[in-house]
């Protein structure tokens, strides 16, 4: 009997169990990280003869890596599977960009068939990829190691540096990221030299291609191509967290297009050392009709993809890859052949006010991962999505046009935030030291100020602080003029030192009153604004008068 350690989860939910030639060869072993388990079925669950729930490799990860599996605890499972099986029995399967570099080390710990560690580092470190490639005459990107030592040292000089080598503007990304997660687009220096020195993983730095994405989908067995297939990008993966979906359209293999690109691809493959079972692939069409290489998975398409291609294909992929790697056979794909494409709904922050269903030609199967009312945080991942849809129908043109269509869909509408609770409001306490102790200790209003002046009020002289000309054109009955620009301790000794001095200016838009009261404050005089000046003494009918200053 075969025994069959499935890591992750991610990939293998289209797996069918139900088209195994003979179930009983097979025993499924499952390694799933504890956020990771939750993603079986309770009828996929019963296809395992055992489930090791393990913990996640990392002690805070990000949604993407929610599926990495403690390496240690994995390999203490695989030493527990040994005790009675023979290393040539049991296979090591894992369709999850994440797990991919663990799942090596199982392979090259224990001596098991399949990609060791140095097999699949071309295939998970993104400068070693390029440079391999680069190697074997394949247009690959400008790109270097970001260096953290330099950008610690002098961010401006590594920026110009940078810039000089790759272009403006250009990509920054971990070497082995995968669903964009962490994907920076550098566009001037301030982006750049405000970043922290120390990134938290290896990053590189790449030329920023304009073009048409497009992704290679293969399947390998023994160095040769057993299928190719093509799919087109409906926008660049880094303008989904803007609020645009992504998804991608299986070409039609009589498209010109698809011969081409697989030639392409299985050159890159070939270069990287071809491995059996999926791979993904993504390139640029520019459009100088150069073909780009972006980066390679040694897996199939993540998310919902997979599950269109099964279904635009007719083709049971991870059974088909599970078979090459394992040997363990499985029936022809039996479902429905449609033409089917799949897309992710974007997210970004706010809070959700309406959930659009898309108007298309095609039948559209939508699952949503948010709810209306629900607030989102921003997030670059493509996995930290607002839900996926399969898009199908029996029309490949008809299906096409959905897809363009596509490009003007916005699934989320988000409630406008609040401008008045954009900034939080203060404590009470502090509320009222700055309105009673701090704005009403130095202001005062028209009303005010004409209701004391008519009272009788001891102790008030109020200043004019505007240009004499001014002042002997309409000045508050009873002012005195001392305009701002000449309060000096020269102009401001025939002041008395008891009074409380109101000073205003023409109106609200004239911060004149703001800077004598502030200067004479400096001098040591007690000192209140008139909030309104001269126009709002007037608009409120009070007493004016003219004459030369006094």
């Amino acid at each position: 009997m075969k025994t069959a350690v499935i890591v992750s989860t991610r990939g293998f939910g289209v797996f069918r169990h139900d088209l195994l030639a003979d179930p009983a060869q097979v025993r499924l072993i499952g390694i799933f990280a504890d956020r990771d388990a939750d993603n079986l079925t309770t009828e996929q669950l019963g296809w395992f003869t055992q489930v090791h729930v393990v913990p996640c490799g990392l002690p805070d990860p990000t949604p993407m890596l929610y599926s990495l599996v403690d390496a240690q605890a994995s390999r203490e499972v695989i030493s527990e599977l040994l005790a009675d099986t023979s290393p040539a029995d049991l296979t090591v399967h894992c369709y999850d960009e994440q797990n991919m570099t663990v799942a090596a080390e199982l392979r090259s710990h224990f001596g098991l068939d399949g990609p060791g560690s140095a097999d699949i580092l071309p295939y998970r470190d993104k400068c070693l990829m390029k440079q391999r490639l680069l190697e074997a005459g394949i247009r690959v990107p400008l790109f270097d190691a970001f260096d953290p030592e330099r950008h610690a040292a002098d961010p401006a000089a590594y920026f110009t540096s940078v810039v000089a080598e790759v272009g403006l503007p250009f990509i920054l990304k971990p070497t082995d990221a995968a669903a964009s997660e962490g994907v920076l687009k550098i566009t001037d220096s301030r982006q750049f030299t405000g970043l922290p020195s120390d990134l938290g993983r290896a990053y590189e730095y790449e030329e920023f291609v304009e073009g048409t994405m497009y992704s290679v989908n293969i399947v390998s067995a023994q160095g040769r191509t057993v299928f190719g297939g093509v799919t087109e990008y409906l926008v660049n993966s880094l303008e989904v967290p803007g609020g645009k979906v992504n998804a991608d359209i299986n070409l039609i293999d009589s498209d010109p297009r698809v011969a081409r690109m697989v030639a392409f691809a299985e050159r890159a493959l070939d270069a990287l050392g071809r491995l059996d079972g999926g791979s993904h692939l993504e390139l640029f069409h520019t459009r100088d009709d150069e073909l780009v290489f972006l980066e390679v998975g040694a897996r199939f398409k993540g998310m919902a993809g997979l599950a269109a291609m099964q279904r635009n294909y007719g083709v049971a992929f991870v059974n088909l890859a599970f078979e090459i790697e394992s040997g363990v056979k499985s029936h022809p794909y039996d479902g429905e052949q449609i033409y089917c494409f799949d897309g992710v709904v974007p997210k970004k922050q706010g809070v959700v006010k309406e959930l659009i269903h898309p108007e298309l030609e095609s039948r559209v199967d939508m699952t949503w991962k948010v709810a209306v009312g629900e607030e989102i945080e921003s997030s670059n991942s493509l996995l930290a999505n607002g839900g996926t849809f399969l898009v199908s129908n029996k029309d490949y043109e008809a299906a096409y046009r959905d897809f363009r269509r596509l490009a003007d869909y916005r699934p989320i509408v988000y409630a406008e935030p609040s401008r008045v609770l954009t900034v939080p409001p203060a404590a009470p306490e502090n509320a009222h030291t700055y309105f009673h102790d701090l704005r009403l200790a130095c202001e005062t209003d028209p009303y005010d100020l004409h209701h004391d002046l008519e009272e009788g009020v001891r102790g008030l002289v109020v200043l004019d602080v505007r240009r004499t000309d001014a002042y002997s054109a309409e000045h508050i009955r009873g002012a005195l003029s001392l305009p701002h620009q000449d309060i000096s301790p020269a102009t401001a000794k025939w002041l008395a030192p008891e009074p409380l001095y109101i000073a205003y200016g023409w109106g609200p838009a004239c911060n004149g009153a703001t800077r004598a009261a502030a200067q004479l404050s400096a001098l040591g005089f007690k000192v209140k604004e008139l909030l309104g000046g001269l126009e709002h003494w007037k608009r409120g009918g009070y007493p004016t008068e003219q004459g030369e200053p006094r």
